[in-house]
């Protein structure tokens, strides 16, 4: 019992450190860019119409929202960015893609395996916007 006990931990622990990795690349990338000034709202690093379910929607904006990490509805969720607020009339917006079989959980602010995240739709709050997690 014990030995499947800890195995189960060894696993939880693995995945909450490459959650945490993953995160912390994320936010490395959203800083090196803005120090430069660029703005990435749908540029993505790959290829993202293998991965996508279906074509995807450029129509998430970043004005008016707090810095935070937003599930993107409209791509299923497969799709989030990270809007960050550099003064009070500009917001630039950072776009990233989950690996496959994976979309962004907005409970966990990172991407999960689709079984383990809640539905894409409880994203969304009334008025179309989607819940960040401010800083």
């Amino acid at each position: 019992v014990h030995s499947h006990s800890r195995h189960h931990h060894t696993s939880y622990t693995f995945i909450l450190l490459a959650m945490m990795l993953r995160t912390c690349a994320a936010l490395a990338m959203v800083m090196a860019t803005a120090a430069i000034g660029q703005d990435l709202p749908y540029e993505m690093p790959s290829r993202p119409e293998t991965i996508l379910y279906q074509p995807l929607q450029s129509t998430f904006k970043c004005e008016g929202r707090p810095f935070g990490y937003y599930a993107d509805v409209q791509n299923n969720c497969q799709v989030f960015h990270v809007c960050l607020p550099v003064t009070n009339h500009e917001t630039r917006q950072f776009s990233f893609f989950c690996g496959r079989s994976t979309v962004f959980s907005q409970v966990d602010h990172t991407c999960v395996h689709r079984d383990m995240a809640p539905p894409c739709q409880d994203s969304q709050i009334p008025g179309g916007d989607t819940t960040g997690i401010e800083g």
